[in-house]
């Protein structure tokens, strides 16, 4: 008897252990379930333009659809705390349920994310717009929005000046000479941030990648090099000529003060993207901002440039996939929340059918360029990495600021290939 009780209660603290080890494993995983059945998704969003707003039509949108789901949201700062955001919460296995992810950056994260390439709710985007954004053939984010990149300028300072809309660089540089000349500071810059990195990539799409899309590529596998790299060379000459038309101390001015810059008419263009127009138009709702695309040093590769942005993928580890899946559905889906996502953000939508209401001139400038061919900046962003682009700002500033001669900073450009991780072969 002694050694059947003995088996027993062995075998039940096996069982036990087992359950503590299963549980603590489980532990990792993010969402949780209440009392009442009600499952809290968490969601890491690194939109930063009416947050408030934007969060209060997903809440109420999910709850009318699902009402068991709630969603808590967490707000982080793209270009300076995505990254290392989400490289600490893989290594805690603590990924959020649900991630918005902008458009390009998936390859770094495909292996943490929910594959949803069988999905129902994928179908409802085209091809091309699901090819832009797949790993090796699978989907692994929805579709949301994409910005448009260009040059965003005063309309009433074009037209009080004649001025004509640029199609070169050389007709750029002369148009920023005239308005000097007349006492307006041509261009916005901030160099504080992300500008010279996100500009970095504006400037390759239609030099760089309009002849060789496969340039990024190229360098990895050492056929190309920034210091011989004429077109490369042309990219950063650019920053010295949008540098030398800035507004005073372009290195001491952030985003947000650049947006009040510009809003204040105290300068005419800015080199930037749609998500620039809320925050300029938030200080300045009377603004009449027109667009162009960014012009080229040849013509026929001056384009609009668009990159998908806002994706949302799901985590590999949550605990409620069903929940993921039908909360992912509802952005694929729904088309009134996402016409008022974007009319709240003004970007442009992924869905097909869902036009923005903006009624704003740039918008209609920036409809009438689609006409003319559009360059997906994603080609560069997913083959020259954010934070390569970043590094090669850094180096781009040191020239500006006298510290690097040109050829010294893109040799560093070069040099700095040995430290980054390519994750696009």
């Amino acid at each position: 008897m002694k050694r059947f009780v003995s088996k027993w209660f062995g075998l039940f603290m096996a069982i036990m252990l087992v359950g503590s080890i299963l549980a603590a494993c489980g532990s990792n995983s993010t969402g949780g379930a209440s009392k009442d059945g009600k499952v809290t998704l968490k969601v890491l969003d690194w939109n930063n333009t009416n947050t408030k707003e934007t969060e209060k039509l997903i809440q109420d949108t999910v709850e009318k659809e699902l009402p068991n789901v709630k969603l808590e949201f967490e707000y982080i700062n793209w270009d300076t705390d995505f990254s290392s955001t989400m490289q600490t919460r893989i290594a805690g296995r603590q990924l959020p349920d649900i991630v918005m992810i902008k458009g390009g950056d998936h390859p770094k994260y495909t292996e943490h994310l929910m594959d949803l390439s069988n999905e129902e709710f994928m179908n409802e985007f085209p091809e091309d717009i699901r090819k832009a954004l797949q790993i090796n053939g699978k989907d692994y984010a929805v579709p949301y929005t994409s910005n448009f990149q260009g040059v965003f300028y005063n309309k009433r300072i074009f037209d009080e000046n004649n001025i004509e809309i640029p199609k070169t660089w050389d007709e750029l540089m002369a148009v920023a000479e005239k308005l000097e000349s007349n006492g307006i500071t041509p261009f916005t810059a901030h160099f504080k941030d992300y500008q010279i990195g996100n500009s970095f990539n504006q400037f390759a799409t239609v030099e760089v990648f309009s002849k060789n899309p496969a340039w990024g590529d190229d360098l990895q596998e050492g056929k190309e090099a920034f210091a011989k790299s004429p077109e490369f060379k042309t990219v950063f000459e650019h920053f010295e000529d949008v540098y030398k038309y800035s507004n005073k101390d372009p290195f001491g001015v952030d985003f947000t003060g650049a947006a009040e810059k510009f809003a204040k008419e105290e300068t005419a263009m800015w080199i930037i993207g749609t998500w620039s127009t809320a925050q300029v138009l938030k200080n300045n709702p009377d603004l009449e901002i027109g667009f162009f695309p960014t012009p080229a040093t040849e013509e026929q590769n001056t384009k609009i440039i668009m990159q998908p942005d806002h994706t949302f993928s799901g985590s590999k580890i949550t605990k409620h996939p069903e929940e993921v899946k039908k909360v992912l559905e509802i952005f694929a889906t729904n088309k009134d929340m996402a016409k008022q996502y974007i009319d709240n953000v003004q970007t442009d939508s992924l869905i097909p059918d869902v036009v923005s209401n903006v009624d704003a001139p740039f918008v209609e400038d920036i409809n009438n360029y689609k006409s003319i061919g559009a360059a997906n900046a994603n080609v560069g962003n997913v083959q020259i990495p954010w934070p390569y682009q970043e590094q090669a700002g850094s180096y781009i500033a040191e020239w500006l600021l006298g510290k690097k001669s040109l050829d010294e900073a893109l040799k560093a450009t070069d040099d700095y290939k040995s430290k980054v991780k390519f994750s696009t072969k």
